[in-house]
């Protein structure tokens, strides 16, 4: 882009010093044939006016008019060539400018697709890392369910375990139920201690 900035100004350098070297010489030409003109009308003009050859006041109103009709129009021109060569040079900008704005909008269509295009990537990617993280979440939520409910299901195992020892500490010492457990024949339940009296 630098090397077609540089190629650009340039050729916008070398239009506008051409258009100078024109100008220069179309001033030059133009005042040299306008003075001349001038300078010869005035001669003949007096020689009409007066009939007789011009004498040194003659000579001297057609230098002055020569100098000023060609300065005049040697101005003119200058102008002329120098509005033409910036015409030129506008020209030759806007050309550019276009050409720059064209390729510009190309590379911004290959980028655009380019960031479409990894912007899909990174969406699959990141719906790939969001489900593999929801599973392992999921499976590490069920883990550590299932850790609480065996840390819970112990705890009360545990409990249930103590409170039947309890149970059975607290019937060994209440007298007459030295068996926890009672005995039971057909319909009716008789203790031992029942069998022991009779």
């Amino acid at each position: 882009m630098e090397k077609r900035f540089v190629a650009f100004f340039g050729t916008i350098a070398k239009h506008i010093l051409h258009g100078l070297r024109q100008a220069l010489r179309a001033v030059a030409l133009t005042f040299i044939i306008v003075a001349l003109i001038a300078g010869a009308a005035t001669e003949v003009v007096a020689a009409f006016l007066t009939h007789q050859a011009p004498s040194g006041p003659t000579h001297l109103a057609a230098a002055a008019i020569a100098i000023a009709f060609g300065y005049a129009a040697a101005i003119t021109v200058a102008i002329e060539e120098i509005l033409r060569a910036i015409i030129k040079a506008v020209e030759l900008i806007v050309e550019e400018a276009e050409k720059v704005e064209k390729k510009a909008v190309e590379e911004i269509e290959v980028l655009s697709h380019k960031a479409e295009e990894e912007a899909v990537r990174f969406g699959r990617a990141a719906v790939t890392d969001a489900g593999s993280l929801g599973r392992n979440a999921a499976h590490d939520a069920g883990s550590l369910g299932h850790l609480v409910t065996g840390t819970i299901g112990g705890a009360a195992g545990a409990v249930g375990g103590a409170l039947g020892d309890v149970e059975h500490g607290v019937a060994n010492h209440i007298p007459g139920h030295h068996n926890s457990a009672p005995i039971s024949s057909g319909s009716a339940t008789t203790l031992p201690s029942d069998t022991n009296s009779r």
